[in-house]
């Protein structure tokens, strides 16, 4: 009777340690095919180079990677081959999404570092930040604005062999809203300072003639060497 029910317990032992053995091995696989599926996932999606969208990206994988870690034992050559082949991917995936990010943050300090041309010269026309990204000419007023025109005009005599294409582009557009501003003032400005501003505005388009044709001619007769 000893006997019989020895043999009981030991057969119910190994079903028992067969059954967890089975169930583990079920783990792993399935754990490993997580692994496999993220890493595939990752590699199809087109990628975001940003340090948030890389560290969201990173944590699931070293996520599954643990687990995958935990049972890899007990999977069979091919699983554990696959596994590998993963791993290896994402090192892949890895070097490539980080050399982005230092390239990005190298350019954004280049950018940083190197002034927009744009509020180079509003600072030179008009002073420094009193014309912003937003074009607001607020700061115009009937009392000061031929002082401005001045300014804007015999700034730009002064430079003008100097300006780019682009330069002249940008002038172009403040001027327009240097005269836009005029508009809203007028009806406050003195008659002499109209008179001196309409020959400051004659001015300016006799340097705009024949100044920005001329940069226009030597940047397209450069572009054809």
């Amino acid at each position: 009777m000893k006997r019989i029910n020895l043999m009981l317990t030991a057969a119910i032992v190994v079903t028992a340690f067969s059954a967890c053995n089975s169930a583990t091995t079920e783990t792993a696989k399935q754990d490993a095919a997580n692994l496999n599926q993220y890493v595939d996932s990752v590699e199809s999606t087109p990628p975001v180079y940003t340090v948030a969208n890389w560290s969201a990206i990173d944590n699931g994988y070293q996520e599954r990677a643990l687990k995958a870690e935990q049972n890899v034992a007990t999977l069979e050559a091919a699983d554990k081959a696959k596994v590998e082949e993963s791993k290896v991917k994402y090192a892949a995936l890895k070097a490539n999404y980080e050399a982005k990010l230092k390239e990005q943050e190298a350019a954004a300090k280049m950018a940083a570092a190197t002034p927009d041309y744009r509020q180079v010269l509003r600072n030179r026309l008009f002073g420094e930040g009193k014309i912003g990204a937003d074009m607001k000419f607020e700061f115009v007023t009937a009392d000061n604005i031929l002082s401005v025109y001045k300014n804007f005009v015999n700034t730009v005599s002064d430079n003008k062999n100097n300006y780019t294409r682009e330069d002249w582009d940008e002038i172009k557009v403040l001027y327009e809203a240097l005269d836009t501003r005029k508009n809203t003032v007028e009806k406050d400005l003195a008659g002499g300072d109209n008179l001196k501003i309409a020959g400051l505005k004659i001015k300016f388009a006799s340097i705009k003639a024949t100044n920005r044709g001329g940069t226009k001619a030597t940047e397209n007769a450069e572009a054809k060497q």
